[in-house]
């Protein structure tokens, strides 16, 4: 998987630009103090600084200068008891080389203000702990492993010259903002004015040791040297092969020193533009300006699909996923009125980002025009951003049980186990968007004949009904409406059920409440059996028919047909006629309650 990405986009990562282009300064302070103590000074909030030309000048320096997580800091072990308590130096120092100090201000005393924490050590401790900061970069290269890596290191003078500048910095930075209020996790950051390309030579000193997950395995083969890949395994010194449960992958693997520092700014990048997002689409001719957004054009292309994470402060990823000529223009997709006689668009789309931001606004969304997509959200990120929501339980469920089906359908353009499912997940959604309607308001199933619409558009879209079963479906209601009229005949089962939609929908309107219970509405619409079905209509009959069954004769023979007869078709089997009875116009309405309905939001059109 990674060397899958590093052999696609390694000329892109052999230049430092690409990920200084979209490279970000954390929140905090930035100091940039000259020989003689005078010193720069930007503060960035929310990702914006007060000075545009010195965050240029920082962000360069800032890259170069990170260690690269709290594992391969470099060692400032330094303990000391004071007052009857011990400090420890412990990682408080999160920068790499000679002419930078990075640090949260919650980790020094007199920097906490009213925010103390546990960590924060006195001045003077911290200020050992520079000193053992400098001790640790001398170091560097020391190992017989780490000297085949290396083509210099550090000489005593410099660590020397560079230590004190850095502690009289380090004072000059803790007396400005010492009064300051601020919060506890705010980044300190201390440069030393120096050329670039003089950090990129001290800095070079601790990533050609650090990139490698341990230097241990280290091996040298002609002139190049190979160890143990850091990117998404789980490894340390005495186990560096240790499997990752969480990726697809069983064992690790030797990458070369010129590989393993592209890798490393792929990973930076991924890490500044992919861990905010639900999934990362990369089309094997990215140019890595940013990531693809929803709008980007990608046709007929070999594309990487991603789900990035941050971990300790680098990128991981958790799933990866090859399409060869991915698509986000599909053939046109068109969602009707299925319910009404004219058969109106009520959506069409030839994008496959906009088809499932409809799916899920209709499906699963509160608000037809939410700017949520809940099914993206359910990939990855459900017990986040799912199971935490405000969503029903039962639209929970469903994202949950089905969040692979939506992903191949969606991001993979693998239809087979949706085209399976569809009507389970449909039946599931309309049902249930019948029964949440009616509570709310007792003729309220607005939502459910847009959640039905769609799933017939879905089955239309993938063929999945024959040309006659399509016929039949699309005359069913003037073929019922006849019968009414007429004291016709029941003759098919596509009718039986349609018209005991109609006659339950017809008595569930007749209560006095202008809010239906679950336990009323329910059983009607999960009814398993033409026996189970045929008791609920008894049911709603004797509670809520008695007083229209003499004065409405066409009602009366229609009821007594469905009583009467059997049909050879399972219910389970005809559930979309079941359901297309419950949300068609009613046929036994009278014009005042039509009206009525349609102001109550009951049968409106789309």
């Amino acid at each position: 998987m990674t060397y899958d990405l590093l052999n696609a986009f390694k000329e892109y990562f052999k230049d430092d630009k690409v990920v200084l282009d979209t490279y970000k300064l954390n929140d905090g302070f930035y100091y940039v103090i000259d020989e003689d103590g005078t010193f720069e000074k930007l503060e960035v909030l929310k990702g914006e600084s007060d000075d545009y030309e010195l965050e240029k000048y920082i962000k360069i320096r800032d890259f170069y200068s990170k260690y690269l997580n709290s594992n391969k800091a470099i060692d400032t072990t330094y303990t000391e008891e004071k007052n009857g308590k011990k400090y420890n130096m412990l990682k408080k120092i999160c920068s790499n080389n000679i002419y930078t100090l990075f640090f949260k201000n919650k980790m020094v005393q007199g920097l906490c203000n009213k925010e103390a924490t546990k960590d924060a050590v006195p001045i003077e401790v911290f200020k050992k702990g520079i000193e053992k900061y400098y001790d640790s970069l001398m170091k560097l290269g020391d190992k017989e492993k780490e000297k085949i890596l290396l083509n210099e290191k550090y000489k005593e003078k410099e660590i020397e010259e560079n230590k004190e500048k850095m502690l009289k910095a380090f004072s000059i930075v803790y007396e400005d903002l010492k009064d300051k209020d601020m919060p506890k996790e705010t980044w300190i950051k201390i440069y030393l004015k120096k050329d670039i390309e003089e950090y990129k030579r001290v800095s070079d000193i601790y990533f050609k040791i650090k990139l490698f997950n341990t230097t241990d395995n280290n091996v040298k083969v002609n002139e190049n040297v190979y160890g143990a890949n850091n990117y998404n395994f789980g490894l340390n010194s005495k186990k560096p092969y240790l499997e990752l449960k969480s990726t697809p992958f069983k064992v690790g693997s030797l990458i070369d020193n010129e590989e393993i520092d592209i890798m490393n700014k792929m990973y930076i990048w991924l890490y500044n533009n992919g861990v905010s997002s639900n999934l990362v689409k990369l089309p094997t001719d990215w140019k890595f300006h940013g990531i693809p957004k929803d709008d980007e054009k990608i046709e007929d292309k070999d594309t990487y699909i991603l789900k990035v994470a941050g971990n300790n402060g680098v990128a991981r990823i958790d799933d990866f996923r090859y399409t060869s000529h991915y698509n986000i223009k599909i053939k046109s997709f068109k969602c009707k009125n299925y319910l009404d006689k004219e058969k109106l668009i009520t959506f069409e789309t030839e994008n496959i980002y906009e088809l499932i931001k409809y799916t899920s606004n209709i499906w699963f969304s509160e608000n037809e025009n939410s700017t949520r997509n809940y099914i993206r959200d359910a990939y990855y990120d459900y017990d986040l951003k799912i199971s935490k929501s405000m969503l029903a339980n039962w639209k929970k469920e469903l994202l949950k049980r089905y969040s692979d089906v939506f992903f191949e359908l969606f991001e993979e353009e693998k239809p087979d186990n949706f085209i399976k499912q569809i009507d389970n997940i449909a039946v599931e959604i309309v049902t249930n968007m019948f029964i949440d309607g009616l509570k709310q308001k007792k003729t309220y199933i607005g939502n459910a004949r847009k959640a039905f619409n769609l799933w017939i558009a879905y089955k239309e879209y993938f063929n999945k009904e024959s040309e006659e079963q399509k016929m039949k479906r699309n005359d069913i209601y003037e073929q019922c409406e006849k019968i009414v009229k007429e004291k016709g005949k029941i003759e098919t089962d596509e009718q039986y059920y349609f018209l005991a939609g109609q006659v339950a929908y017809y008595y569930l309107t007749r209560s006095k409440a202008s809010k239906l219970t679950q336990d009323v509405t329910e059983p009607i619409v999960r009814a398993r059996t033409v026996e189970k079905l045929k008791d609920e209509l008894k049911f709603l009959f004797k509670t809520y028919g008695y007083d229209v069954f003499l004065v409405f004769p066409k009602l009366g023979n229609i009821y007594s047909q469905l009583m009467s007869q059997a049909p050879e078709g399972k219910v389970k089997d005809y559930s979309d006629m079941l359901l297309a009875g419950l949300l068609a116009n009613n046929l036994f309405y009278n014009e005042k309650e039509k009206k009525e309905e349609i102001k109550n939001g009951g049968n409106e059109d789309e």
